[in-house]
């Protein structure tokens, strides 16, 4: 009778545990589920192209915040890129025998990390300019 009762109260102890193990791991995968929304907000920017001050294209996109500038052009333009740099943009390519590069700002201001290195804000103004280099 006893090894019973001992056996009975090691089986619900084993049920108690597996059934508090798996609510701690639905907690965790809703709190991951939770965090991995945070990471992925829905954004909207605007991207303009422009040839030595000649709007090429532009367009308002619709993104997230850990999608990068370069997924970005990726998706939405037809580029080349090398090392993490945009070399073309809707067929423009850099000419570095005449000292010709795309650049980008974000909200007016240069940015000097690759695209692929960028992250955008909801209602970032990024211009990509095709210019010389002084």
């Amino acid at each position: 009778m006893k090894k019973k009762f001992v056996a009975g109260i090691a089986f619900f102890s084993a049920l108690f545990i597996v059934g508090c193990s798996n609510e701690q791991d639905a907690a965790d995968t809703s709190e991951a589920t939770s965090q991995t929304s945070q990471a992925q907000e829905e954004i909207t920017a605007t991207v303009e192209i422009e040839d030595e001050d000649q709007t090429v294209d532009e367009k308002e996109i619709e993104t997230t915040t850990d999608e990068t500038l370069m997924e970005v052009m990726q998706d939405n333009f037809d580029i080349e890129e090398d090392s993490g740099m945009i070399t073309t943009i809707e067929d423009i390519e850099q000419d570095e025998g005449e000292n010709m590069y795309w650049t980008y700002t974000i909200n007016e201001e240069m940015v000097n990390t690759g695209a692929d290195e960028t992250t955008l804000e909801d209602n970032d103004q990024v211009v990509f300019t095709y210019d010389k280099m002084e």
